[in-house]
């Protein structure tokens, strides 16, 4: 472990340069059940070769070497040929988008570059087409973007190159000045490789964040991500890894959730089962529910549900309604706080495992949107084009943005209400660009 400073000098943090899971290291478990096997790492190549997120980590893996600081300023990117990018809208892929306070937005971009001069990836701060770049390191990749409520702290959870055995395991990154400058915010955690995050809805009063990572499950932080502390399982030694799909680790929170009140649910994917705790509750409870995989033959068949992205219903406290999507076997909801659970996107297409990336919103019991790759390639960036559906049966049946007001296919979107409480989505473009439209005003076939 290597101690780094930040280029102001204030706020120490840690980066892990240690191996991949099936390298050595001080993470890595002696059990070789705790690693992940030849045949699923193979099949992890063979299929995300194609994703977003893992292309852009072979991309990584290929041409990038990792900086002595890792926090580094961001410049200006080019605009992008035979596009209409306004001056100084992000470029393409938007990976994520987080909509802030004062009505701007937080955007990940890349990967930027070719195989000769190296790839990298950028984050971005505006709105319109008044954008700025904001200190990054260049091979992180911005996966998963959260502003707090009042937008004093900016967080970011990059895909871990390091879990392939190359690059800093990035962990958390933490903003408390807008994003002019990042610490890793790694205090507590017994595990580097963070994969998912989650605020408190009250975050403006206790602070606390729950966290999920690769090995050892989730973390709870009480200041706001200073510190963490373990929220270990009773009587059960964790696996690495969420499931079937390996990239099915998750964690959510229910907009009711107060833990002095002891009101509402954590709902957690980790060690190849879907979890949830009740807030008056100090354990954790296991959904025992075997699905089967959404690829014909694919090994193995069966496996016990898991997931990539855990969504609450907004009116959580009446209706109990969630979603989730898992990597292995597609969407599920459940109508009664994640008791049970039934599959509703057999209409939809099937993305092969393993599946790294995961977009899903839900604006209500009813009401909810997913971003699915598409079997069309796009040539140019090397990855399928994506397409976003929505159901408003509750999954019986969906329908798919037709013609989307985007340059190139929605790579990533979120969702939003106007002061009328109109359903608002916020969508970013493969070749750049962040707008925001009402879902009723789009074509919807």
């Amino acid at each position: 472990m290597t101690t780094h400073r930040s280029p102001s000098g204030n706020d120490k943090y840690q980066i892990s340069t240690h191996r991949s899971p099936s390298g050595n290291s001080k993470w890595q478990t002696e059990n070789t059940r705790h690693q992940i096997s030849r045949v699923n790492v193979f099949f992890v190549i063979c299929h995300l070769i194609f994703d977003i997120s893992f292309l852009t980590a072979c991309q990584a893996l290929g041409g990038l070497v990792p900086r002595d600081s890792p926090i580094a300023t961001a410049t200006p990117a080019p605009e992008a040929q035979g596009t209409s990018l306004a001056v100084g809208d992000p470029p393409g892929p938007v990976l994520d988008i987080a909509p802030l306070p004062d009505g701007g937005f937080l955007a990940g971009v890349g990967p930027i570059g070719d195989a000769d001069s190296g790839f990298e990836w950028r984050l971005y701060r505006g709105r319109d087409d008044a954008w700025r770049p904001l200190a990054w390191p260049p091979e992180a990749i911005p996966r998963s973007l959260h502003s707090t409520p009042a937008g004093d702290l900016l967080f970011v959870v990059p895909f871990s190159n390091a879990l392939f055995g190359r690059g800093q395991a990035w962990g958390l990154m933490r903003s408390a000045n807008g994003g002019r400058s990042w610490q890793q915010a790694l205090a507590g955690l017994g595990d580097p490789y963070v994969m998912d995050l989650a605020l408190s809805p009250a975050f403006g009063d206790d602070r606390t964040l729950f966290t999920v990572t690769w090995y050892n499950g989730v973390y709870r932080s009480s200041d706001a991500g200073q510190t963490w502390e373990s929220m270990p399982l009773a009587g059960e030694e964790l696996e690495p890894s969420g499931g079937a799909n390996p990239y099915d680790l998750a964690v959510a929170v229910s907009p009711d959730y107060s833990d002095s009140a002891g009101t509402g649910l954590v709902m957690a994917s980790f060690s190849h089962r879907l979890r949830r705790q009740e807030a008056s509750a100090d354990a954790w409870r296991s959904t025992p529910l075997t699905v089967t995989a959404t690829v014909k033959d694919f090994e193995p068949p069966a496996a016990q549900l898991s997931a990539g992205r855990i969504a609450f219903s907004p009116n959580f406290a009446d209706d109990g309604t969630i979603y989730l999507y898992s990597g292995y076997a597609g969407l599920f909801r459940s109508a009664d706080r994640g008791m049970t659970w039934q599959r509703i996107g057999r209409r939809l297409p099937l993305r092969p495992p393993f599946v790294a990336d995961f977009h899903l919103a839900v604006a209500s019991a009813v009401e909810a949107y997913v971003l699915l790759a598409t079997s069309e390639p796009d040539l140019a960036l090397g990855q399928p084009t994506r397409t976003l559906y929505r159901t408003r049966d509750g999954g019986r049946s969906w329908e798919e943005l037709y013609d989307p007001p985007t340059l190139g296919w929605v790579s990533a979107f979120a969702l939003g209400h106007d002061a009328q409480g109109r359903v608002v989505l916020h969508l970013g473009g493969s070749r750049g660009g962040v707008s925001s439209h009402l879902a009723e005003s789009l074509s919807w076939d």
